[in-house]
């Protein structure tokens, strides 16, 4: 697969189902690809915790009870979509007090995430990444073992590519400007 058609084709995968799986093992060797991405100083700013198929109700369960107190439709409705996936990452990025470090180390996580999706469409799987608001709860980041100095990025779920997924036409027209 050419470069220029996976960054065309490669679409955010939503669909899953529960007998959904992934090959692991080739996963982790992507994550190793995606590393190269660029990161000013070599500081490679990005942490990911893995939670495997096997894993995922027990985790989806200990989220869910975090994230919608008191409200066991929502918490069901959660537990049922998350345990589909075939794995998750949750990803990770050192927040740094220098403004222009952490502003770095965001767009290196950006480009790390960027890499390991493309790279998870070139091995013919799909990817979703997710960024719901309990992600900033300290109750969360307690559950995901984020520290101190860490941002919490979100999701990205590994999944089985979706062929029904339709490439859109992008809006954005006036993306150079001259001076």
């Amino acid at each position: 697969m050419e470069l220029q058609e996976a960054i065309i084709n490669r679409r955010s995968v939503k669909n899953y189902t529960h007998d959904m799986q992934i090959d692991e093992e080739k996963v982790m060797s992507l994550v190793e690809l995606a590393t190269y991405a660029p990161n000013h100083g070599m500081r490679e700013p990005w942490r990911l915790v893995y939670i495997s198929k096997e894993k995922l109700p027990e985790f989806a369960n200990e989220v869910a009870q975090a994230a919608f107190v008191n409200d066991e439709n929502q918490q069901e409705k959660y537990i049922n979509k998350v345990t589909k996936v075939g794995g998750m990452f949750v990803i990770l990025s050192k927040r740094d007090s220098r403004q222009k470090e952490d502003l770095e180390n965001q767009m290196a996580i950006g480009t790390f995430i960027q890499n390991l999706m493309l790279l998870i469409h070139e091995a013919g799987m799909g990817s979703c990444w997710k960024t719901p608001e309990f992600i900033f709860k300290p109750k969360f980041r307690q559950i995901v073992g984020a520290f101190d100095d860490e941002y919490v990025n979100g999701f990205l779920y590994v999944t089985e590519k979706d062929a029904k997924v339709k490439v859109m036409n992008r809006k954005n027209k006036s993306l150079i400007s001259y001076w």
